[in-house]
């Protein structure tokens, strides 16, 4: 049995894992390639449910709470899951809201992930002999990760479970170890990312914190207690607009029963341009027109996102270390971008372009600087910096900088890996 303390921070680190804050962030929508038969999809909320798995569940909860948006959002409860509402503007804009700014969501969103995720873990933890609250933390990760615990992966090493006679805690860390290597060599080079969940569990393995005492917990670099959040640190955001593109790649979040992951070719049917036009297109991001050092060049933020669009190669600056010539923008950090404006409103100050460190990974094409989010400039008390970077990791950025390290203090670097 789970203390409330540990509940609280076992759902605190998956918030993170999710959408970036320890709160979560209930108004969260991102579109992914893994509806039934690779098709798109949403997901949505504090530990995302999905358009053809239980979101219809999730918004008839809040319909029958009678919350703020509860009478628009009903004409849609039996279409959910029957008709795509994938490019429905209205329907994505009133759960953005309905998740941002009306509690009665909050409250739902509560009540729904756990009873479909939580205890339903719970139960299979409790059904196979675990009881500590480490190995809860790492079965309930594997429900919302990957909709369960996976007899592929099970498979992969002997030690039976507890109920079995097998020893917990030596069980717990061979499954780790097996789905770490799992997801960090995955086939489908967009899940690889994800192992950074993985990683945090062998950590907390070897310190032995099977009790999750040992506080404060780093989920992905986010220190987890359970302490109450700060004021004003609760992630609501004020309503920006409807964003134009959606980003197409696999889900880590909600398989649907007995659907494969949709295959890395569906994931990767997108090309540059085409990613790069879809972002030209949405009112939710912009990419300034000149460098911060005034020289005037082809290879501004702006420019480089055009040539991509029209199918050219992106020109680099010539002047300071920039060693110019031209590079194809990376597909990956075009995904990236066009995924972070399903959340946020952002400005690019560069891509290629520009002069940065000798070597720097915006030479190769994978990296942005990011200069304002949600119409504010960046800076080390920036209300939503803190995720904003947090949303670069989960998306596959490797190379994350902003306030705090020298010379980010006003802006976000998110950089890919190299292709």
């Amino acid at each position: 049995m789970l203390t409330a303390t540990q509940k609280l921070i076992c759902e605190r680190v998956i918030n993170v894992y999710e959408t970036g804050t320890v709160e979560g962030r209930y108004g969260a929508i991102s579109i992914y390639h893994d509806g039934p038969h690779g098709i798109r999809q949403i997901t949505f909320g504090r530990s995302q449910t999905t358009e053809y798995g239980n979101l219809k569940e999730l918004v008839q909860m809040y319909v029958e709470e009678g919350g703020t948006f509860s009478a628009a959002l009903a004409s849609y409860v039996d279409r959910i899951g029957i008709v795509a509402l994938v490019d429905d503007a209205s329907f994505k804009d009133l759960l953005r809201r309905a998740g941002n700014e009306d509690p009665a969501m909050r409250q739902a969103q509560d009540a729904f992930f756990d009873r479909r995720y939580f205890q339903p873990a719970l139960d299979w933890a409790g059904s196979h002999g675990f009881t500590l609250a480490l190995s809860t933390l790492v079965i309930y990760d594997s429900f919302i990760h990957s909709g369960g615990i996976l007899k592929l992966l099970r498979a992969r090493f002997p030690e039976k479970p507890p109920a079995a006679g097998g020893d917990e805690k030596t069980w717990i860390k061979q499954y780790v170890d097996v789905r770490n290597d799992w997801l960090a060599n995955n086939q489908n080079p967009d899940v690889r990312p994800s192992a950074y969940r993985t990683k945090d569990f062998q950590r907390e393995v070897a310190k032995g914190n099977w009790d999750l005492a040992m506080l404060p917990y780093i989920a992905n670099g986010t220190p987890v207690d359970a302490s109450h959040p700060p004021v004003g640190t609760v992630d609501v955001v004020p309503f920006l607009g409807t964003p134009a593109g959606d980003e197409e790649v696999w889900s880590e979040l909600e398989p649907l029963g007995g659907l494969a992951i949709a295959s890395a070719a569906a994931v990767s049917s997108d090309t540059a341009a085409t990613l790069a036009q879809r972002i030209l297109d949405s009112d939710r991001v912009e990419f300034a027109r000149a460098h911060a050092s005034g020289v005037n060049d082809h290879a501004t933020a702006y420019l480089n996102i055009v040539d991509t669009a029209a199918g050219r190669a992106a020109s680099r600056s010539s002047y300071g270390t920039a060693p110019g010539g031209t590079v194809n923008l990376d597909p990956a950090m075009l995904r990236g971008l066009l995924t972070l404006a399903e959340d946020y409103t952002f400005s690019v100050s560069e891509l290629c372009g520009g002069s940065h460190n000798t070597n720097s990974r915006h030479y190769a094409g994978c990296t942005a600087d990011i200069n304002t989010i949600n119409g504010q400039h960046i800076s080390a008390v920036h209300p939503d910096v803190v995720a904003f970077q947090q949303r670069c990791r989960d998306l596959g950025a490797t190379e994350v900088l902003g306030p705090g390290k020298p010379g980010h203090a006003t802006h976000v670097h998110a950089g890919w890996p190299r292709p």
